[in-house]
């Protein structure tokens, strides 16, 4: 008996959802990348611009949010060249008031360039996980967000956390 109401209370819940989850606003976002771990070892301190599609329910304090970053680092220790990582990701969000969690998966290309040594370039999965904090302002909706990005696999030790700061609209 449970299991047949728990099955027609899910039934009833993806039907609706495709006719109340709309598009609420896009984001736009930049601020500090730090690398971490053996990453944080070659690379300085970059930046991070990221571009987002916010979604919701009225009423529900869960979300969606689709992304894509670019996040561009230095080497270190003199060396020339540069890092750049994109990623195009794909969020869940749960609002807790005005904090809220964030966290998904996506793909990711790391592209690493050493001076005329030429460029590698790595492609795989990752996933991220964080925190923001919305503020309430009647026309726009700003954000501070941390998180913490990882490729998996061969580019497993591509790991950074960027702070920004954004806007909704």
């Amino acid at each position: 008996m449970t299991r047949r109401i728990l099955a027609a209370l899910a039934a009833t819940l993806l039907a609706v959802a495709p006719a109340t989850l709309h598009a609420q606003s896009f984001s736009l976002a930049g601020g500090l990348a730090m690398p971490t771990s053996a990453f944080g070892d070659a690379e300085q301190s970059g930046y991070n611009g990221t571009i987002g599609l916010n979604f919701g329910a009225p009423l529900l304090p869960v979300g969606a949010r689709l992304e894509g970053s670019i996040n561009g680092f230095n080497h270190k220790n003199n060396l020339s060249g540069d890092t750049r990582v994109l990623s195009a990701t794909a969020n869940a969000t749960v609002g807790l008031g005005m904090p809220y969690l964030i966290g998904g998966l996506g793909y990711y290309n790391a592209r690493v360039t050493v001076g005329s040594l030429g460029e590698a370039t790595k492609s795989g999965a990752g996933f991220n996980i964080g925190a923001g904090l919305t503020f309430p302002l009647p026309a726009l909706s700003p954000y501070v967000e941390v998180r913490y990005h990882q490729m998996t696999g061969d580019a497993s030790d591509v790991k950074f956390t960027p702070i920004t700061f954004g806007i909704k609209f």
